[in-house]
């Protein structure tokens, strides 16, 4: 099925989402004609957010992310300016090719403090099931990528007791 207004592929996307058992949050914002905050993967703690911006008529944009641990932001502190600059170099080589694109919130001093993905397409493509769980899929990978990256360089973090994932879904 063709796709020609926003109703229509919110419709579907909802439908898709809910065929394969998503808790599906409607979130109220006034920029955009939907935007979905989803469980991805299935039943986890983990939030991907799916939005239809007004101002770019027919574009779907996926959007997830991980805050990094403090664990983590004290050893990116005590390293070097030319150490993180490498660390960093080696995740935007890693990255480079997928077919989402990220973006590194730093503070002042250069410390990451989160990392964004994101997927775009439009529905004047023809917007499929497959096309959505693709855009999901590689933001998912992207963010397990970078999870393992600091992991494996600077250790699982501490998390205290009852706290919840890490990864956030902000727009």
């Amino acid at each position: 099925m063709e796709f020609t207004t926003s109703e229509q592929a919110k419709e579907a996307i909802k439908k898709w989402l809910t065929e394969n058992h998503h808790v599906v949050n409607e979130i109220d914002d006034k920029n955009v004609n939907f935007h979905f905050e989803i469980d991805y993967p299935l039943g986890s703690q983990k939030r991907q957010r799916i939005i239809q911006p007004k101002d770019y008529p027919g574009l779907i944009v996926l959007l997830n992310g991980v805050a990094i641990a403090p664990d983590h932001t004290g050893k990116l502190k005590d390293m070097s300016e030319d150490e993180r600059d490498e660390f960093y170099s080696e995740i935007r080589h890693d990255l480079l090719f997928q077919s989402n694109s990220y973006d590194i919130h730093m503070d002042e001093d250069g410390i990451a403090k989160q990392i964004q993905f994101s997927y775009e397409f439009y529905f004047d493509a023809p917007l499929t099931k497959t096309r959505l769980y693709e855009g999901l899929l590689v933001n998912h990978r992207s963010l397990l990528y970078v999870v393992t990256k600091f992991n494996d360089e600077f250790g699982v973090p501490s998390m205290p007791a009852g706290s919840k994932d890490t990864t956030v879904g902000t727009a």
